[in-house]
């Protein structure tokens, strides 16, 4: 039974009830700019007709200052320019200047895609992992290709055309955040004078950095190659590893003679020649000793781990509100539960991003508003959207008050960066299979024997795919910008994978025959099992197999770095289960919590930060020098100890007391038998 007033129900439904999620002002400003000034048609828009009609501009009204509204007029200009709309400025500032948006240079320039060009554009989406990744995919694929392409489908197979191995291979090569800063790089030119905060292997804290920058490259991680101008030498620099903002040097330096020659004679190969180095075992006990020497620090607060994604720049939330307006314009309806897969976005994001454009609009010649019409509306409460409107996930359409402007608005914006360098990746892997010659290794080339082939009529065998992935690069190349293109122009992934024992689990993939491994566990005891193998896996610096283990009778995913032997039996054909297998997504692999799991608190050096994600974090925080600590778990305390000992005191046991012990005694151990 209640107690007190009969009203206090009411009133909590009525605060239920009440506005929580609200459109980005800035958003629909930006938007309603680019609507109105293309609606004005080829006569364009004043300044000051700008200022009566564009929604936002409107409602600031008389408050605002003429030097407020210009700088807020500057960035919104600025942001729709990033997001690929040409908005001319005049040559001298004056009143009677027309601001126009030609139609016929909205969007992206029409890509004409041949046959064989759509397979390969298929094909190439299909060699990537992880979901924002194929989400990026999926949008520069429908830029290209229009909604007849569907990246979560198999590409099909044109007649006469026998198959390929494209399916047995994904690859995930670097984490989002690599992503997002390479993306963040490539809006600079080679040659840039920029500056940055940088954590190295052992820096206790991050330390500021000035570098020209030289190239990039991908070794498992993402690379920045530079020449350090404070250390007067070539360095290469993880992109994980660097924190906060890049910005540009102003002035940009003055280079020296000898600064000059050092930079024309760096190569990107031989710069990456350190990373492939083994590293000093006495040095990494030394660092596993000085981490685990002292009692462990007072344990920090964790708060619940999940899933975070740092805040999109403004320029970028403009970019993503009128590419998926783009999408809603073109379609006959998309369901919010696509538009939150497609963009990777939550579903208070999806609110907002739906309310903005909702909320962008202009004021005609006779004051009378003109909004975008979304159908179904959305609520303004997270409730309702969430237990209503996303329950039913009934597809949403957009109606804009003039035809003329929604057709052109219609159109794909531009290539995300994130997409198309993702997609330019994959497609030079693809095509460094046939230019390094037939006896191919893991490293040159994903593809394994990809090559789709045609019989030609004089009984020849003619390599078909590879011209068609080369033309569809260079039709790419040519609608972005120059600094993306060079991000992505020498980068094939899994350099890290050139082995004979690589070359070898292509073979038996492509010959859909068992191998036998000797295989050692992440506790240290080693099996001997024959598996069948399915396909290989890129995840960053690891190497993956996925294949059917035939000891264990379930899917089994094995780390190359921890296959001590292996022996090919090509007389074994591997079973339908398994090839089914070679064409089924893989995720990275992740081992269930069983029996016997026991829970740690590591603290991971802010050089080796973005590690932690690797190891499921349940709790964690992360510190103002960069580090983190995070709450886990392990199957194996031997496991543990061999991973404080591999990574030399980058990642530290804070508790239980007594495996920090072990993990002390062991290193000290290891080091006295090494040194004698």
């Amino acid at each position: 039974m209640f107690s007190g007033s009969g009203a206090e129900p009411e009133e909590a439904l009525r605060e239920a009830d009440e506005q929580d999620v609200f459109a980005d002002y800035g958003v629909a400003r930006a938007f309603s700019l680019a609507a109105s000034i293309l609606d004005a048609g080829q006569g364009g828009l004043t300044k000051s007709e700008i200022r009566e009609r564009v929604e936002h501009y409107r409602s600031l009204g008389a408050d605002q200052s003429e030097d407020a509204w210009e700088r807020l007029f500057s960035r919104d200009k600025d942001h729709l320019r990033s997001s690929g709309i040409a908005i001319a400025e005049p040559a001298t500032q004056h009143e009677d200047y027309r601001y126009r948006i030609d139609p016929a240079d909205y969007g992206l320039p029409p890509v004409q895609l041949s046959e064989a060009e759509t397979l390969v554009l298929a094909r190439a989406t299909q060699l990537w992992s992880g979901s924002r990744t194929r989400s990026w995919l999926e949008q520069a694929s429908w830029a290209l290709a229009g909604l007849d392409s569907d990246a979560e489908s198999p590409a099909p197979t044109p007649a006469g055309v026998r198959g390929s191995a494209l399916d047995t291979l994904q690859f995930n090569l670097g984490s989002d955040e690599e992503f997002d800063r390479l993306t963040e790089l490539a809006t600079f030119n080679a040659l840039d004078a920029i500056g940055f905060a940088y954590t190295a292997r052992g820096a206790a804290a991050p330390q500021p950095r000035q570098v020209v920058l030289l190239d990039y490259a991908a070794r498992g991680h993402w690379y920045l190659i530079g020449y350090d101008l404070d250390r007067k030498a070539r360095r290469v620099f993880r992109l994980d590893r660097i924190h906060g903002p890049v910005t540009e040097l102003k002035p940009q330096p003055v280079l020296g003679e000898d600064d000059r020659q050092s930079i024309a004679a760096t190569s990107a190969e031989s710069a990456l020649q350190s990373l492939n180095a083994v590293e000093d075992r006495a040095e990494l006990l030394r660092g596993a000793l000085s981490a685990h020497g002292q009692p462990a620090p007072k344990l920090p607060r964790l708060a619940p781990s999940t899933p975070t994604r740092q805040a999109d720049p403004a320029h970028r939330k403009v970019e993503r509100v009128l590419s998926m307006a783009a999408y809603l314009l073109s379609a006959d309806g998309v369901r919010p539960s696509e538009l939150m897969r497609r963009h990777q976005i939550s579903a208070k994001q999806l609110l907002k991003d739906l309310l903005s454009i909702q909320q962008s609009g202009s004021f005609g010649p006779g004051q009378y508003g003109e909004f975008i019409d979304v159908h179904p509306a959305p609520p303004l409460t997270m409730r309702a959207f969430t237990e209503e409107y996303l329950a039913a996930d009934e597809p949403i359409t957009l109606a804009m008050p003039s035809q003329r402007t929604g057709d052109v608005l219609a159109r794909p914006l531009s290539l995300t960066k994130p997409g198309a360098l993702s997609l330019l990746i994959a497609l030079n892997t693809m095509t460094s299979a046939v230019t390094m010659g037939t006896a191919l290794t893991m490293g040159t080339a994903l593809t394994m024997d990809t090559a789709v082939t045609t019989d030609s009529a004089d009984g020849d065998s003619q390599e078909v795919w590879q011209p068609a992935a080369m033309s569809l690069r260079e039709k790419i190349t040519a609608v972005l910008p120059a600094g993306l293109q060079a991000a992505a122009t020498s980068v094939a992934a899994a350099q890290q994978a050139q082995t004979r024992e690589a070359e070898q689990l292509r073979a038996a993939i492509e010959g859909g025959y068992c191998v036998e491994l000797r295989y050692e566990d992440a506790s240290g005891s080693s099996t001997r099992r024959v598996v069948e193998p399915a396909q290989l896996y890129i995840d960053g610096p690891r190497t993956y197999l996925q294949a059917y283990c035939r000891k264990a009778q379930a899917p089994r995913n094995f780390l190359s770095s921890r296959i001590l032997a292996q022996t090919p039996l090509p007389q074994e054909p591997i079973s339908e289960f398994a090839r089914e297998l070679a064409v089924s997504p893989i995720a990275p692999p992740q081992a269930p919590r069983g029996e016997g799991a026991f829970d740690v608190v590591l603290r991971f050096s802010p050089a080796a930060a973005a590690l932690a994600d690797r190891y499921l974090p349940q709790r964690q925080r992360s510190h103002a020098d960069g580090a983190r600590t995070i709450s886990t778990w392990f199957h194996s305390r031997e496991a543990l100890i061999r991973l404080c000992l591999q990574l030399g005191g980058d990642v530290s046991v804070l508790a239980p007391a007594q495996i920090r012990a072990e993990v002390f005694e062991r290193a000290q151990t290891e080091l006295s038998e090494l040194l004698g």
